[in-house]
């Protein structure tokens, strides 16, 4: 028996091919493969649609009324809006309705994510479904939640003669007789892990879950992804989590208490005063129980220790007493993060006010609650934590505040005397750029400018949301670069948006392609929904992607709320959606996506189920495009491919003989089998020294499929293009 096929990736090519070869004709040489390195091209500053792309309408960054659910209008809905982007795979999370955060992990063949399902819905904590789900993803295209088993060192399983049928286990996993598993799956249920938002964290083999707004704290052996160990659950700090940050050597917590609650210590850190225009500090009362940030450390991860508390009052009289940055007047910290080594942290002082964090300045604010300016990011030296000294200090270094750089005046003219936004900064991370460089990259909290429907300022053009890069070459005197600047947060477009009414972003959670070797940006930006921002060059940076989730139902929009998380092996981002469930998505220009530049090469024979194929397969993407060939003969059949939809990272593995990881590549096509029009999906996977799979399967139009391991004397080899 015998089956020859011959794929080339561009058309044109493919035609000269099957032209040359009579259509099938045995003993033609493959072409030879375009295998010129990728040159980097500077993109436009916003966004390009491409094939299959569904771009904004209008304003960048804007969404309509129009395009969002009306019953009479628009009764099908938001449609989502997609650009330089493709969705891989979605798990809806039971419909809960309220997103956490995320974390993903890789163990060898072994691939995992965890989804935050928190409060927001119907049964809250005491809902099976509330908790960190695990997902086995294995098969990036299919995400599967893991099954609970009986293993009961694990939150989620059945009873045994340590934990019985009616009674709650020392990890909080309520089982009874008629429900003795959790009928949802793997869901870690531990106090903590109920409602773990922004404070969940992975470092390692060390998970981290900080209750929202709440002082417990849940760690977890993640050594087998699939299967978690709660280490310990009964840990509580000396303050909430509304955000939190585990050091990259796994070794220490940092907790962000959030807002003015009681639970943490004083509702505010000014408290008094004589006159609301006196400047004199030494007037005003300040709370010394209230905790800004708490550390805890994990030298011990089954026994957590309390290692400081910290509050905003152990700052520098200088600082504290700074008239144009006033930072004891916001309303608390938000995010902190830490360089490599962890002797230094990063900041985010909450001030502003604005739509979502409150209290905006008004003509009659007192001097020391005017928050505007305390907007910024504040670096502290953390050694003392990293050498684990007795009664540590956090170190004051500097405080950039957003008031101290003139603003762009088309996008931040402000609207108040102090002259900036009223968005509250949200995020300041720490990342190596691409040249070398450290930078700080920070992201607001407020959605932009205005809208006249919902989620904004009506009729008033004072707020922006930027995402700034911040050079900390000089430490002492960081400095604003570059600014990541939406169309909606103009000036000149108000009148438009207030008109047409809808929403408008807020910049918000971020991640990164590489945080030690950053390039690419990532934001979660609330309704606005993902948007990709290139920063090759720190000044000015490009977005080149964007993917807002549709949403079919009457209340506002879908939002998109934790940190992104890059699957590095596979080229795929995560994303959390409020309504929308777990989401992946890939970008599909070859540029920001690498894994649309591996090559494959396969000669030889292939021990199948059904007997040996000879296989010769050359594939790669070079500076004019993708380019394959690929030759199989035996079993009877004769299969051509005329076009590529697409080369990238094996999504479709089903994980038992070929698994998607650095080492495998898939190219999917379009052709004829047997003269009838089909599809195919072919896969190999390099196992090292000229050993691995090859796969071949017809995916639409026939049933045809082979799989099977490279014979011993031939070649075999996935490589990446540098």
């Amino acid at each position: 028996m015998n089956m020859k096929l011959q794929l080339s990736l561009a058309a044109l090519a493919a035609a000269a091919l099957i032209a040359a070869c009579g259509g099938g004709d045995k003993g033609t040489s493959p072409p030879p493969v375009d295998d010129q390195p990728l040159a980097y091209v500077t993109p436009s500053r916003l966004c390009e649609p491409g094939p299959g792309d569904k771009p904004e309408p209008g304003v960048n960054g804007h969404i309509p009324k129009s395009a969002m659910y009306d019953a009479t209008t628009n009764p099908d809905g938001f449609q989502g809006y997609s650009c330089g982007v493709r969705k891989v795979a979605q798990h809806t999370l039971y419909n809960r309705g309220a997103f956490g955060d995320l974390q993903i992990k890789s163990d060898g063949k072994t691939r995992c994510a965890y989804a935050s399902n928190r409060d927001g819905a119907a049964g809250g904590d005491a809902a099976l479904t509330s908790g960190i789900i695990v997902f086995d993803m294995k098969t990036p295209t299919r995400m599967q939640v893991v099954p609970a088993s009986g293993d009961t060192t694990v939150v989620g399983t059945a009873p045994s003669a340590s934990v019985p049928a009616t009674s709650t286990n020392k990890w909080g996993e309520e089982t009874t007789a008629a429900v003795p598993i959790n009928p949802y799956g793997k869901i870690l249920r531990t106090p903590a892990a109920l409602e773990a938002y922004s404070g969940f964290e992975l470092a390692g083999n060390i998970m981290v879950a900080g209750y929202k707004d709440n002082k417990m704290v849940d760690v977890y052996d993640v050594s087998d992804c699939l299967r978690p160990v709660p280490l310990n659950a009964s840990y509580q700090s000396s303050g909430g989590h509304h955000d939190g940050w585990i050091t990259p050597d796994g070794k220490t917590w940092y907790g962000v208490p959030f807002g003015t609650t009681a639970k943490d210590g004083g509702a505010k850190l000014v408290t008094g005063g004589t006159s609301p225009t006196d400047k004199n500090w030494a007037n005003y009362t300040i709370n010394t129980n209230r905790v800004d940030l708490h550390v805890t450390s994990f030298d011990d991860p089954k026994n957590p220790r309390l290692l400081l508390s910290w509050n905003r009052s152990m700052l520098p009289d200088e600082v504290k007493n700074n008239e144009n940055w006033r930072i004891m007047a916001a309303t608390n910290i938000h995010d902190v993060s830490t360089n490599p080594d962890g002797t230094r942290i990063y900041l985010a002082v909450y001030g502003g006010g604005g739509q979502v964090a409150g209290n905006l300045p008004t003509p009659t604010t007192t001097f020391w609650n005017d928050q505007t300016c305390a907007n910024g990011l504040l670096i502290m030296d953390s050694t003392d934590i990293v050498k684990r000294v007795a009664n540590p200090k956090l170190k004051y270094v500097s405080f950039l505040s957003w008031c101290d750089q003139q603003p762009n005046p088309e996008f931040e003219q402000g609207g108040y005397t102090r002259m900036t936004s009223t968005s509250a900064t949200h995020a300041t991370e720490w990342v190596r750029h691409v040249n070398g460089k450290e930078y700080i990259v920070s992201t607001d909290e407020s959605y932009a400018l205005t809208t006249s429907d919902t989620n904004g300022l009506p009729n008033q053009c004072k707020q922006q949301s930027f995402g700034r890069m911040i050079d900390i070459s000089d430490e002492k005197n960081p400095k604003i670069v570059g600014t990541y600047e939406q169309d909606a947060n103009k000036a000149s477009v108000c009148p438009t948006l207030v008109a047409q009414g809808g929403n408008v972003p807020m910049v918000h959670y971020l991640n990164f392609d590489d945080r030690n070797h950053m390039r690419v940006a990532i934001y979660a930006s609330a309704s606005g929904g993902i948007r990709f921002a290139d920063w090759t060059d720190p000044t000015s940076p490009k977005e080149i992607a964007y993917y807002v989730k549709e949403r079919h139902t009457p209340a506002k929009m879908d939002f998109t709320r934790p940190d992104p998380r890059y699957d590095t092996e596979n080229c795929l981002y995560y994303t959390g959606w409020n309504q929308g469930g777990l989401v992946s998505i890939e970008l599909t220009n070859p540029q920001y996506n690498p894994c649309m530049g591996r090559r494959a090469q396969v000669d030889g024979n292939v021990v199948t189920a059904l007997g040996e194929l000879k296989v010769a397969l050359s594939a790669s993407r070079g500076a004019k495009g993708p380019t394959a060939t690929l030759n199989v003969e035996g079993q009877g059949n004769t299969v051509q491919l005329t076009s590529v939809t697409r080369i990238g990272s094996a999504i479709d593995a089903d994980g038992s003989q070929i698994t998607a990881t650095k080492n495998s590549v898939q190219i999917d096509g379009e052709g004829t089998f047997n003269g009838q029009p089909a599809k195919f999906r072919v896969q190999v996977m390099d196992n090292g020294g000229n050993n691995g799979v090859f796969s071949l399967t017809c995916t639409e139009g026939c049933t045809f499929s082979t799989t099977g391991y490279l014979k011993s004397g031939g070649t075999l080899a996935v490589s990446q293009k540098s």
